[in-house]
Parts: C-alpha cells; structure tokens; sequence
C-alpha cells in the first residue's frame, strides 16, 4: 500500500444509534457516488435531521453492501459500547501472479477512507428503550433542549465539513487513479472494513517501537 492514497476524514461523534446509520450512509454513498466513473443514475438523499442533502448512486448491490456494513457497525458497537468504530472504504485493482498451477490474485490499493465514529448512546436495545422512554416525558427541561439543539448544530456543520473534504479530495486527486476497465456503475473494485481505530494505531505503534529496537545483524567476517 505504498502508493495508496488515505484520506483520514474527521472524526464524528453522534448522539444516537440511527443517526450512526445517516451519518455512515451519507458519507459512504458520497465517497462512492464521486469515484464511480461509469454511467450512473444520482438519486438525492434528504437529511431532514441534518439539513443535508447527498446524492448516491441507484445501484441495488452497492445500496446493499452499505446496509450490510452499517449493521456490522452497529453490532461492533454494541459488543464494544463506548468505542468508537473505524469505517475503512478501500479501492484497488485486481492483478494476477502466475504460479506453478494456476493464478493468484493480487489487490493493489490505490486508495483508503478512514471514516471513525462514535455515539455517546449505547447501542442495543438498552439505547431503544431509552430512547422510548425519553419520548413519553411530558415535562423537558430547557437546558438539556437548548444543549441538544448546540450538539445537533455542530453534528450539522461537522458532516458539512467531512463532505466538502471529501469533495475536495476527488476533485483535486486524480493523477493516482487507474485506468477504467469496467462498464459497471461504481467501476473500480472496493471493499469496506470495520475496526477500532485504537488497536489500529497502537499496533502501529507496537510496530515502530520493535523496528526501532531490533539491531541490524552484523557482517560476516
């Protein structure tokens, strides 16, 4: 991956559950709408809860695959409350290496989004019924609703940003694209990763410290 472009987008940190499947959805479907080179047909997408507006491309299997990785999302949170998760939407190419007996498949990055979010709620049916029992309080007070109107103006601006970054990106990095070989509506190969952004860096980490500490091994004489 030493000629893999990664764009690092800002972390994002949500309230509630579902707004982790809006806020997933729109970014996933932004990056992927922008790097679909083929023909496509755009489908606009309202986010009434943020103000937001995206588009996506209208593409069963690739609607499908989003969903899908959503819910991975949602169960990673689940099993790990408190966490936050790292979204990683890869590109590549597909290259094939003649061995003795047949042909092994390559995947050569061209490209990386790394997408961390999290949701100071926990996710699971604890958060359901809370959130349940929020709605048939009849008496709210007015800090909490002025305090969770400032949270929501900032999630709103916060999304804004990711999205003009992401728009930015694609419009001023192209040199590092490969040649389109397919007809198809998204028309580079992808796949899209969940993890903890934590383990990662600190294998990364863990990695530096023991390159730093291993000696060079000494000439022969």
């Amino acid at each position: 991956m030493s000629n893999c472009e990664v764009v690092d987008l800002p972390s994002i940190e949500v309230e509630h559950p579902h707004q982790v499947q809006d806020v997933l959805r729109c970014v996933l479907h932004t990056v992927l709408f922008n790097r679909a080179l083929g023909l496509v047909r755009p489908r606009e997408v309202d986010l009434e809860l943020f103000n937001i507006t995206y588009v996506q491309c209208v593409d069963r299997n690739l609607e499908r695959t989003i969903d899908e990785k959503v819910n991975v999302v949602l169960n990673w949170m689940e099993r790990h409350p408190g966490k936050p998760a790292q979204v990683s939407l890869r590109f590549f190419e597909k290259r094939y290496k003649q061995t003795w007996f047949s042909k092994q498949e390559e995947r050569l990055y061209w490209e990386q989004w790394n997408i961390n979010v999290g949701c100071s709620a926990q996710v699971g049916a604890g958060a359901q019924v809370g959130m349940r029992q929020r709605s048939k309080t009849t008496s709210i007070d007015t800090h909490d609703l002025q305090e969770h109107h400032e949270k929501q103006v900032r999630l709103q601006s916060l999304l804004r940003a990711v999205l003009t970054q992401i728009l930015t990106h694609v419009n001023n990095k192209k040199e590092h694209i490969p040649p389109v070989v397919s007809s198809d509506a998204v028309t580079f190969p992808y796949e899209i990763n969940v993890s903890n952004p934590d383990n990662s860096q600190s294998s990364l980490v863990a990695l530096k410290k023991l390159l730093s500490q291993t000696k060079a091994p000494q000439m022969l004489t």
